[in-house]
């Protein structure tokens, strides 16, 4: 799940000021331009992948770009280094990958220290091990949480690790010749990616689901991104967009931050 550095993919990204909140264990803060904090804005969480770093995975999905035009907060936290390899990573399952931190509680203070500051709503999103803590948030605090989106990542093989709370918006996405967190799943590893969608969806109430229009994510001509969508009742939303052909770190193109946001701020 290591996320190599592919700043060679984008244009130099827009200089922000970055506060840090978080205290001991910093977290980047980025806002939009202007923005005097007495506007309350919307929060989404940015969790980079095992062996990479908060700034490395914004180089590589370039989520600040948005800022200014979805007019949202972006926080950048960094996972601890793990023990037995020196790489930062976050403690999202079982299966990945660092056991020896507590990073929902991290992850729910800097929630709590934005709540002062006059956040209300947070999403989550994040790549690979990023994805996988994206979920576990879903999972332990969804009544804190309004969406999620992950990419390359799973959920706790075990259902039962994963039942207490609300239904909760959930988009995947996923390539579908991901060697790494294999689009059908790692046997006693990870489910596959329609079964951790199936989970949500039930949860939610969903009947069915049905392909829509597909996107244009990576930097090659054409549509290469299937959208699945279940019906799910009250609002909610759980989808599934398939990247074809794509391994573990799909090469995106700028429309990949931009639909990701949108879909994340939807309401």
């Amino acid at each position: 799940m290591l996320l190599l550095l592919l700043s060679c993919t984008h244009q130099p990204l827009p200089e922000f000021p970055t506060p840090a909140i978080g205290g001991d264990r910093p977290a980047g803060l980025i806002a939009p331009a202007g923005w005097d904090g007495e506007e309350t804005l919307p929060v989404v969480f940015l969790l980079h992948g095992l062996g990479s770093h908060a700034k490395q995975q914004d180089r590589y999905l370039g989520f600040s770009r948005e800022v200014d035009n979805q007019n949202f907060l972006l926080v950048l936290p960094d996972g601890m280094r793990r023990s037995k390899d020196n790489k930062r990573s976050w403690n999202a399952t079982d299966y990945c990958c660092n056991p020896d931190v507590d990073d929902v509680a991290y992850l729910t203070g800097l929630m709590d220290e934005l709540e002062r500051l006059g956040a209300e709503a947070f999403y989550f999103t994040g790549h690979s091990n990023g994805g996988f803590m994206s979920y576990r948030m879903a999972c332990e605090v969804p009544e804190r949480i309004e969406a999620i989106a992950g990419l390359a990542g799973s959920t706790w093989l075990d259902l039962e690790d994963c039942t207490v709370g609300s239904p909760m918006d959930v988009l995947q996405i996923h390539g579908t010749d991901d060697n790494t967190v294999p689009f059908d799943g790692k046997p006693d590893k990870h489910p596959g990616v329609r079964e951790t969608m199936e989970r949500w969806a039930e949860r939610a109430g969903c009947t069915g689901s049905a392909e829509e229009d597909p996107l244009n994510l990576v930097r090659r001509p054409g549509e290469d991104t299937q959208r699945r969508v279940w019906s799910c009742p009250d609002e909610h939303r759980v989808e599934l967009w398939s990247i074809d052909g794509a391994g573990h770190i799909p090469l995106v193109n700028p429309d990949y931050s931009r639909e990701v946001i949108r879909w994340l701020l939807a309401d």
